[in-house]
């Protein structure tokens, strides 16, 4: 059976990455609602493409209402599912790309692209493994679907759109995390820091920086007020001899505009980025006086945040040795009329509550004048690893690629949290990293291929329950 699909999945793979390119190629990150498409037309328009494409391959599709849609094949009540979004974080500085990171072009062994492994590609390329299994008439007659998300980054409201209208799958996955199955992923809890802004006693007249709260940004922005250039530059020239900060700035009038450069990286692995919103933070810190009104919301941000990204500076460092530490990460800093604030993502273990999180963040901002507002909260996932879904998937795996890899567990967050029955699987080996969220994010084509034979392996391995 194996030797079929993949003789089936290689005549095919032209076809697939040409589908991939297609849905690469448009611009699907969220942008302001239109009366029929609630996050944006470019993601109006991505779904629509992909329902195309799978109506092409002879899937019956469905649209609910632009927010997520649905191909499938077979009938029944029960149904098993792969699910997968086709909205993008914001590409960053497109000269920093080796392509455009809007192109889908392929360089090498790889494509690059923004959504090359977070997610169109896997999911485009899952699309096709159940189009092998429908042509082989190897289903049954059985209900699969493939479900096309539109709203992962930032917010998930696709999937509560959905589930509030369709019967959740007896079984699925989202080829949204890393091979093997991932039986584990950290809790999400976004919040925000807040202090209002006396503009009369502040020399600090703009600030911006981030755009998502789980990225980190590339640089963070400030246009500052001229007092003392020297001492501006010897801080400055002291925190690049000190740390990964890196800084510049231009003379505007009576004005410094400064920036703060970075590296970007996912919020789920803050440590391998360097974070330009600290930079920033830290930086004024240093040079505001102490009756400026920006002064104390730097403090706190420079020394209750700082680089501590496992949350040890607001006292919330928690170690979980089977699925991972806390982490914690700011996305977002931004300077208004009224107010200085900052977006903070966190990625928390089984055995942390959400009642200690939001008491302990909460204190340390009434201890430091600072005002506390929680955002989004999903909590941990956590699958029995004997369970029928991890151990037909783990099979599939091994059948492929020979690799006896134990289930694995992920600071990551995915569909898995919100549709039931539901775990990550694939798209990528341990050893591939592909940068997502990040410049050249990519996915390594063999790597692709390979994984289209898992998941139609996997999904006949579910069929057999």
């Amino acid at each position: 059976m194996k030797a079929i699909i993949e003789r089936f999945i290689e005549k095919d793979f032209n076809k697939t990455l040409s589908d991939i390119k297609k849905i690469l190629q448009i611009k699907t990150v969220k942008d302001l609602p239109t009366k029929d498409a609630p996050f944006g037309e470019g993601l109006k328009i991505g779904l629509e493409e992909v329902l195309e494409i799978a109506k092409r391959l002879g899937f019956k599709t469905t649209n609910l209402d632009n927010y997520i849609g649905y191909a499938e094949i077979g009938s029944g009540d029960e149904y098993i599912a792969i699910l997968g979004h086709i909205d993008v974080v914001p590409a960053g500085d497109e000269s920093k790309w080796k392509v455009m990171p809007f192109s889908g072009e392929i360089v090498g062994n790889e494509i690059i692209s923004r959504g090359a492994l977070d997610n169109k590609a896997p999911i485009i390329s899952a699309l096709h493994a159940m189009y092998c299994l429908k042509e082989l008439e190897l289903t049954a007659g059985k209900k699969i679907r493939v479900i096309f998300g539109t709203n992962e980054e930032s917010g998930d409201e696709d999937i509560k759109y959905y589930l509030k209208r369709e019967k959740p799958p007896k079984y699925a996955f989202t080829p949204d995390g890393r091979f093997p199955v991932v039986f584990s992923e950290k809790g999400i809890y976004t919040f925000r820091y807040s202090e209002n802004i006396d503009f009369k006693n502040t020399n600090i007249l703009e600030l911006s920086g981030g755009e998502k709260s789980n990225v980190i940004p590339e640089k963070c922005s400030c246009k500052i007020r001229l007092s003392n250039e020297e001492s501006l530059i010897k801080e400055i020239n002291e925190l690049e001899l000190t740390s990964k900060y890196r800084y510049s700035f231009n003379l505007e009038e009576d004005c410094i505009v400064l920036t703060c450069f970075g590296v970007s990286a996912h919020a789920s692995s803050p440590q391998k980025g360097v974070n330009p919103i600290i930079g920033m933070f830290t930086l004024l810190d240093r040079v505001l006086n102490e009756n400026d009104s920006l002064k104390n919301f730097s403090k706190f941000v420079s020394s209750m945040i700082g680089e501590y990204y496992d949350g040890s500076g607001l006292e919330i460092n928690k170690k979980n040795l089977e699925t991972g530490d806390l982490t914690l990460s700011v996305g977002i800093a931004k300077l208004n009329k009224n107010n200085v604030e900052i977006k903070i993502n966190i990625r928390y273990p089984q055995g942390v509550t959400e009642e200690f999180l939001n008491k302990t963040l909460e204190k340390k901002a009434k201890e430091n004048g600072i005002r506390f507002v929680r955002d989004n909260h999903n909590p941990p996932l956590y699958f029995d690893r004997n369970s029928t879904l991890v151990k037909a998937l783990q099979k599939s795996y091994l059948d492929v690629t020979g690799r006896d890899e134990k289930p694995v567990a992920l600071g990551g967050g995915t569909y898995a949290k919100l549709m039931p029955n539901t775990v990550a699987f694939g798209p990528n080996f341990v050893e591939y990293k592909g940068n997502p969220h990040g410049v050249n994010e990519s996915i390594d084509i063999e790597m692709l291929r390979q994984g289209m034979v898992i998941y139609a392996l996997g999904v006949l391995e579910l069929l057999k329950n």
